[in-house]
């Protein structure tokens, strides 16, 4: 891993050179507009709700100076825990709901090479890129739902070294935080199955057995377009990203064998 992880930050260092980021920049590049931060807030809303009841529960056991981020699967900064003082520090640096953390926004970081890589990621200040993080220790983690990356949980510390034990507690935090959200959308979705009529229900089925668009339409006396239409119901319903999704979630939820 460590081999890995050396040859990524060089991968990495080399695109920032490449796109023409200087190092001395002190605040992130990009930002989302703010209706664009309205529109992610509102479909990360229970993500951000579970997280801030998860983080906040174990803080008080944690000494005050750590960070707590949250980022969407693009990298952009949905939420941010931490002490009054850390906050006002890190928010005049430009981190605030909405910042990227994409190499092209702020260099090489725990959060891009955990995008990059799909698995947790340890930087020491020296191997940042920018300025901007030149004195941030970050582990950086994905959040896994039905085998898709959800989201992101960092957590940073500024000037101290990083505790050996945060390495293991940022598995634990993660393996929490995604368990809490998976039950509070199977709890939403659960409802919203209810919701889904009978047809809906016979695509599902179907489709789960590896039934084409085709086949089903032929065998329901349906058009291929009518068949496309109750699929994307169906995900909105359910509230996923994609039909696989879609299946996989009625599996769990005892809608289909």
């Amino acid at each position: 891993m460590g081999d890995i992880k050396s040859n990524e930050i060089l991968f990495s260092y080399k695109k920032c050179l490449e796109i023409g980021l200087t190092k001395s920049i002190v605040t992130p590049l990009i930002s989302l507009e703010e209706e664009e931060l309205k529109r992610k807030l509102q479909e990360n809303k229970k993500l951000i709700e579970v997280f801030r009841k998860c983080v906040n529960k174990v803080r008080a056991q944690l000494k005050k100076r750590y960070i707590f981020l949250l980022v969407d699967s693009e990298g952009y900064l949905l939420d941010v825990l931490c002490n009054r003082k850390i906050y006002k520090d890190i928010t005049d640096l430009g981190i605030k709901r909405g910042t990227s953390f994409k190499e092209e926004s702020c260099g090489t970081n725990a959060i891009s090479l955990a995008m990059k890589l799909k698995q947790p990621i340890y930087l020491k200040p020296e191997e940042h890129y920018c300025d901007i993080f030149k004195q941030w220790y970050c582990i950086a983690t994905p959040f896994h739902i039905d085998n898709q990356i959800v989201g992101y949980l960092d957590i940073s510390i500024i000037e101290h070294n990083m505790a050996d034990e945060m390495m293991g507690f940022i598995d634990l935090l993660v393996y929490k935080i995604a368990n809490e959200y998976k039950r509070e959308m199977d709890l939403e979705s659960q409802e919203d199955l209810e919701k889904l009529t009978d047809k809906q229900i016979e695509i599902i089925k179907k489709c789960a057995k590896g039934y084409t668009e085709l086949a089903i339409s032929m065998e329901l006396g349906l058009k291929p377009a009518t068949v496309k239409y109750y699929k994307k119901e169906i995900i909105k319903k359910l509230r996923v990203k994609n039909f696989q999704q879609a299946i996989a979630k009625a599996i769990r939820l005892n809608l289909i064998n």
